[in-house]
């Protein structure tokens, strides 16, 4: 995992920031990528990057060029490029595969590191062959301008001079930009991070008022494309967006680079755990490849220990680190507890991070003033901590992530999801999104006026802008057949992963440890759709849903692995946030009298959480977030 900042201009025009201060906005990132740092200035594109070196430390140097245009090159796609050059940051668990093809296009390749496999892909084959890539990225590639054609007839084809910035499927590794007139020039500003982008001299910084509301109602720093703030966009899972540098405004394309859907025929249990567990296991083989020290991440649950035990097969010394509070520490059942037994069973070298509330409060806000964004979920800290730890021993950290979403591993979600289906009611588009938000919703969009300041409440009340309404309608309208289980396991997958991913992402690469994660793999999620959702509710009948069927989660999972898999995990409930964070939160219940937050919120939600805020903790834990970051960006 690495970090990368970057700016781009109109060809003919000069970037604001000057190579020395590009690089100065590029250390802001320094955590993301200690091992090393790398600039290209080029007058109108500027690529920054920091990084922590995974894989051929020596050779996989960025940012990084290739020039397609020597003899014997097959460039095989109408956007490829003649130099392409790329900072970028992920892993690609599929290059040796890509690395073999490419040696029979006429590349002959001078690293071991994805890196240039990922340079040479792009340059060869355009961003199309972006659907062939199996891993996790963020990507800016500069494509310049072939000067050996006419520069209308190379940009007819989108093969002139263009910046791309791409996304994988899951949107594991986040990707942030922004379009900032300078001037009589207008610039592309990207980075990681915010952070990068909003310190640019011609950024102008402003909550998004909306997207604020939209947070109070459901906890997450990203809305489809829109973030907190006003004119920052994320570049979204599997999305590509190309902007030409031919033209004054940077004109953008978008397109995607998602697998093509195709028709999953639903496969028996055992056909289906088979597959799963061939998936997995491969995924959890890749993710293991590298340079450095690789660990893995152990609640004790069902996916994390699926993970260690194939870990366990390939390393001579499986590294293992578990989190929970200080009250877990002897109690049955606990993250803490379960995963000392899953530890021991493995023979793995275990850590223990035990937090308690001063701890949490502490890195709460360390973690707000750090990202200049409010936390999604209290499990945040929890993994912040866990990098801190980890970091002497490891680079990278194997995480469980997806398998819930992939395989229905959320019982009462999926249980609300039923009774929905079943219910007289409309199962169209608008009516899975209001049911979506009544019950996965931490507060009701109604409230929103009576939280907020009379001038802030009444512009919320009477505004058609509705961020999350935008989002979730969008998703259920490319589902499916919402009156199908999977379609709405699609919607959770694409709405809940996404959030998770970068909850990980951003928790771990502060203290600059990789999160990677076998379950969100390509390969795995294919196994998933052929599994289907079925098999959660056995019956005899599997095109009948009732209310009475028994509900298994994460069925073909838990076949797939049953041998590694003892009766004392397969039967703990799940716990969503194992922390006991209800009660800690009030600690830093003054928060909410900042001197911003004073002006935005009203008083009766503020008297609310100032007094109550374990037993409102719905409404405390995203009030305290908002008020914070508030203080700390706009004070």
């Amino acid at each position: 995992m690495c970090g990368i900042f970057g700016a781009a201009t109109t060809r003919g025009h000069a970037l604001i920031m000057t190579r020395e201060a590009s690089e100065a906005t590029r250390d802001l990132l320094a955590h993301r990528g200690p091992d090393a740092s790398g600039s290209f200035h080029q007058g109108h594109v500027a690529l920054m990057h920091r990084r922590l070196a995974m894989l051929d430390p020596a050779g996989g140097v960025q940012p990084f060029s290739v020039d397609a245009r020597a003899p014997g090159m097959r460039r095989t796609a109408e956007s490829a490029a003649g130099r392409v050059t790329i900072a970028w940051n992920g892993e690609i668990y599929n290059h040796r595969e890509l690395r073999r093809a490419l040696t029979d296009d006429g590349v002959v390749f001078r690293t071991r590191s994805d890196t240039e496999v990922l340079a040479w892909l792009l340059a060869l084959r355009g961003v199309e062959a972006l659907r062939t890539v199996r891993g996790m990225y963020a990507i800016a590639a500069w494509f310049e301008e072939d000067t050996h054609n006419d520069s209308s007839a190379a940009r007819e084809r989108g093969a002139g001079d263009r910046l791309v910035l791409a996304r994988d499927p899951f949107g594991t590794i986040p990707m942030y930009w922004s379009r900032l007139s300078c001037g009589t020039a207008t610039e592309i500003v990207f980075a990681s991070e915010p952070a990068p982008v909003l310190s640019h001299p011609w950024s102008n910084v402003e909550p998004d008022w909306p997207c604020v509301a939209a947070y109070m109602e459901m906890p997450r720093r990203t809305f489809g494309a829109r973030t907190l703030y006003r004119g920052l966009s994320v570049i979204e899972a599997g999305e590509v967006v190309t902007f030409d540098l031919m033209s004054a405004q940077l004109d953008a394309s978008r397109s995607s680079c998602a697998p093509r859907d195709e028709s999953a025929p639903t496969q028996d249990l055992h056909g289906a755990a088979w597959n799963v567990r061939l998936a997995v296991t491969d995924a959890v083989e890749r993710h293991l490849e590298a340079d450095a020290p690789v660990c893995t991440l152990l609640s004790g649950g069902i996916d994390s220990t699926i993970i260690a035990s194939i870990a366990r097969t390939q390393t001579k010394q499986l590294v293992t680190f578990a989190a929970g509070a200080d009250v877990d520490l002897r109690r049955p059942g606990s993250d803490l507890f379960m995963a000392r037994r899953v530890a021991a069973l493995l023979g793995s070298d275990h850590h223990e991070i035990v937090v308690d509330g001063s701890e949490f409060g502490a890195r709460w806000d360390a973690l707000l003033g750090d990202g200049l964004q409010p936390l999604a979920t209290p499990n945040e800290i929890a993994i912040s901590l866990l990098g801190e730890r980890i970091s002497p021993y490891a680079k990278a950290a194997l995480s469980g992530e997806g398998a819930d979403e992939l395989f229905g591993g959320y019982g009462a979600p999926i249980e609300a999801t039923l009774a929905w289906m079943e219910a007289d009611v409309p199962h169209d588009v608008a009516g899975a999104t209001r049911f979506y938000r009544a019950a996965f919703g931490w507060s009701q969009r109604s409230i929103m006026s009576e939280l907020f300041a009379p001038n802030v409440g009444e512009s919320l009340r009477t505004c058609d802008d509705d961020p999350l309404q935008a989002m979730l309608a969008r998703e259920f309208s490319d589902a499916g057949d919402l009156t199908t289980l999977d379609a709405h396991l699609v919607v959770q997958r694409r709405v809940n992963l996404v959030n998770l991913l970068e909850r990980l992402n951003v928790s771990l690469m502060r203290s600059s440890v990789e999160g990677r994660v076998p379950f969100a793999d390509l390969r795995v999620l294919e196994s998933a759709r052929f599994a289907g959702a079925e098999h959660i509710l056995p019956c005899d009948d599997a095109t009948v849903m009732t209310a009475t069927r028994t509900l298994m989660t994460k069925r073909v999972l838990r076949e797939a692995f049953a041998d590694v898999l003892s009766p004392e995990i397969v039967s703990r409930p799940k716990a969503s946030f194992p922390l006991p964070f209800e009660q800690w939160i009030a600690t830093q219940s003054s928060w909410i009298d900042g001197p911003v937050s004073r002006e935005i919120f009203s008083p009766a939600a503020r008297t609310l959480v100032r007094t109550q805020a374990s037993q409102h903790w719905r409404m405390a834990w995203p009030m305290l977030n908002i008020a914070r970051w508030l203080d700390t960006v706009f004070a």
